[in-house]
């Protein structure tokens, strides 16, 4: 019996062969990877970037990353993570998408309410080669488990790497929500969100220094 994971990577391999029929009078998309070498690709593990790497580059006002929400636009503007900008799924490979993808300049980061639409965004665009995208594992709901409503971990199981992530944690609960210790919340009001980011196709187009 098939597994669930090859029949995915065939149902959009299939998927991306008719997509690509429609839109190839637009702007050519990039050639469809084979099965074999986009089941390799799935099983790397290198492409999950976890909640606390995420908040920490939002935190230090990391230039490089772009945040893309896949879900759909009523998700989205019900809540969103700070910065991120919303481009379903089903429009990635849109024209007027595909540079955010077709460069190199940004950690780009793909989420949904969980992994599983994220996942299966990113299978997309490696099946059409796209490099270096990211998916935030655990999505929205582990964005709220760890960093919008950190739970201090039981004393028995307390160590000092637990505690030291907990700190991180109780911190970015501060800089997102503006929620305090002491309840106050004026000194710590959420930031405003970052606009639309500049994309830049290729790194070597990037001029200047360190700002």
């Amino acid at each position: 019996m098939m597994k669930r994971r090859e029949f995915l990577i065939i149902s959009l391999l299939v998927l991306g062969s008719i997509v690509s029929i429609f839109l190839n009078d637009i702007k050519p998309l990039p050639k469809i990877m084979d099965a074999k070498s986009l089941l390799y690709e799935v099983n790397k593990q290198g492409r999950y970037i976890s909640t606390d790497e995420v908040a920490k580059m939002i935190m230090e006002n990391d230039p490089s990353l772009l945040l893309i929400d896949v879900r759909s636009p009523e998700e989205y503007n019900k809540f969103s993570i700070q910065g991120a900008i919303n481009i379903p799924a089903d429009k990635l490979l849109d024209k007027k998408n595909r540079d955010y993808l077709d460069q190199d300049v940004y950690t780009t980061v793909l989420y949904s309410n969980g992994s599983s639409a994220a996942d299966e965004a990113w299978m997309m665009l490696a099946s059409y080669e796209y490099k270096g995208n990211k998916v935030m594992k655990g999505g929205l709901n582990a964005w709220y488990r760890n960093i919008l409503n950190p739970q201090k971990p039981k004393p028995e199981k307390l160590t000092a790497e637990l505690e030291k992530q907990y700190l991180f944690r109780k911190g970015a609960q501060i800089f997102f929500t503006g929620i305090q210790v002491s309840g106050a919340s004026s000194a710590n009001a959420k930031p405003k969100a970052p606009s639309k980011p500049i994309v830049k196709r290729k790194k070597k187009e990037v001029t200047g220094g360190c700002g």
